[in-house]
């Protein structure tokens, strides 16, 4: 019989610059012309760690971190894609997700300097 370990839950949290990446990406009816698909900073940090998560692709946040709102993005919502991935580097769920969505913010950041549409990302 195999033990059941226990799964943690953590915190979500990414990097000071991600954070304001992201939160960049929030569409303001004050600039409407700008790059800024999402409605709320949730939906940005949302479309991150999916984009992490699709390539495979985790990164450690570095330098002061931010929190993302657990109760809009609650990590036990994706424990049965996550479990498998949770080891030593990131040993919760929190601190996996945060891993995608730093990797995913990564890539936006790229795209957005490239001169295309963070959009364009899933054409």
């Amino acid at each position: 019989m195999t033990k059941k370990r226990k799964i943690i839950i953590g915190t979500v949290s990414i990097s000071e610059a991600a954070h304001k990446l992201l939160t960049s990406l929030v569409h303001s009816d004050n600039e409407p012309s700008l790059d800024a698909p999402f409605t709320a900073i949730v939906e940005a940090f949302r479309f991150a760690f999916a984009l992490g998560y699709s390539r495979n692709l985790k990164t450690k946040a570095v330098g002061v971190t931010k929190t993302v709102a657990p109760r809009q993005f609650v990590v036990t919502e994706y424990l049965d894609i996550l479990e498998n991935d949770i080891d030593k580097s990131y040993s919760s769920l929190g601190a996996l997700v945060s891993g995608y969505a730093e990797a995913g913010a990564e890539i936006m950041l790229e795209t957005k300097q490239s001169g295309k549409s963070v959009l364009s990302i899933i054409e």
